[in-house]
């Protein structure tokens, strides 16, 4: 009777693990490619011009996220001196020209994809940034938060500068 219970639970252990994994398996693929349809969209604003069109690819966005960045950009505060003085999907003062796509790691409920870019008119330096996805309400994956390192990423930045007087 006992190895029958064994044989059983390593069963339930074993289906419940590879159905883990059949799940990342695909929220993986779905999750990258809503990070590249982001970046081919980016890549095709010249100048910064993301600001002006930010509404065509809301879709890809975390609604919360969307209402912080387009608050924080249309504020007063940062139409007298910009509160928002970095581009925030590349993590410099300047636009990118290019960027890759590192190997995506699923956390819990978050699916992170490393993105390297390469600034225009920068041929050398890199930046480095991840881009963490969620499922939202309708079951589709899109970007919560860029993470820029430990201590930096931009949904904390958007934030504090609601907190103060950023809106």
């Amino acid at each position: 009777m006992m190895n029958k219970l064994t044989l059983l639970g390593a069963c339930l252990a074993f289906a419940a693990s590879s159905s883990a994994l059949a799940s990342n398996s695909t929220a993986v693929p779905s999750a990258t490619a809503v990070v590249k349809n982001f970046y081919g969209w980016y890549l095709v604003q010249p100048n910064h011009e993301w600001t002006a069109h930010l509404s065509q690819i809301k879709s890809t966005l975390d609604p919360s996220l969307y209402t912080m960045l387009q608050t924080v950009l249309h504020s007063k505060a940062n139409q007298e001196e910009p509160v928002l003085d970095f581009d925030p999907f590349v993590n410099a003062q300047w636009d990118a020209t290019t960027y890759v796509l590192g190997t995506p790691v699923v956390k819990g409920a978050e699916v992170r994809v490393p993105v390297t870019l390469n600034p225009a008119g920068h041929p050398n330096p890199k930046t480095t940034l991840t881009a963490v996805l969620r499922m939202n309400a309708s079951g589709r994956w899109v970007i919560y938060n860029f993470i820029y390192d430990a201590t930096f990423n931009l949904r904390d930045f958007l934030g504090k500068q609601l907190k103060n007087g950023g809106s």
